[in-house]
């Protein structure tokens, strides 16, 4: 029996942006139709398989696998008509599931100027900050020279706390 995998979620005006968390992913099936999309795809140990019926309907022709990690699977999906949802699934329910994917999440009432900066995996932020880009920058440990630091010789002539005990233990007090 295919497993149900942890599904995250954003949307903006025109499209839905998903993630699917699978390692190792290997799509077998990915198919939109009408309000629906269907996912189908095995790890090396594992079968998952979600159908998503959501709020309302899509365009079968724009369902694209953007990209992925080896452990998650994105997928775009434009809305048939341009609109925000008031929740992605056409159910009430809450599922266990799905999940709001806050990195890449936008209200409605946000400008559009930095509307896909944060869509990638580890991709730039609204503001411009891309993690990335100033990771690959910094190289090892971020750059810190840790050289000048040296072993502090006094720290070996302190008593050990267990000789302490033993004299508190005989005078019955503490010093």
């Amino acid at each position: 029996m295919a497993k149900q995998p942890t599904v995250l979620w954003a949307q903006r005006e025109s499209l839905v942006y998903l993630t699917i968390e699978v390692d190792e992913a290997k799509i077998e099936e990915l198919k939109g139709e009408g309000n629906k999309l269907h996912f189908q795809g095995s790890s090396k140990t594992d079968k998952y398989e979600a159908t998503l019926e959501f709020f309302d309907e899509i365009d079968p022709a724009s369902v694209k696998h953007t990209g992925s990690s080896t452990r998650v699977v994105e997928i775009t999906v434009q809305k048939k008509t341009p609109a925000w949802w008031p929740r992605l699934l056409q159910n009430k329910g809450k599922v266990h599931w799905l999940k709001v994917d806050f990195g890449k999440w936008k209200d409605e009432d946000e400008d559009d100027e930095a509307e896909d900066a944060g869509a990638g995996i580890g991709g730039g932020m609204a503001n411009g900050f891309d993690l990335n880009q100033y990771m690959s920058q910094m190289g090892g440990a971020g750059g810190a020279d840790f050289g000048g630091l040296e072993d502090d010789e006094e720290d070996d002539d302190m008593p050990d706390l267990e000789d302490n005990e033993e004299e508190e233990g005989k005078n019955g007090t503490r010093a």
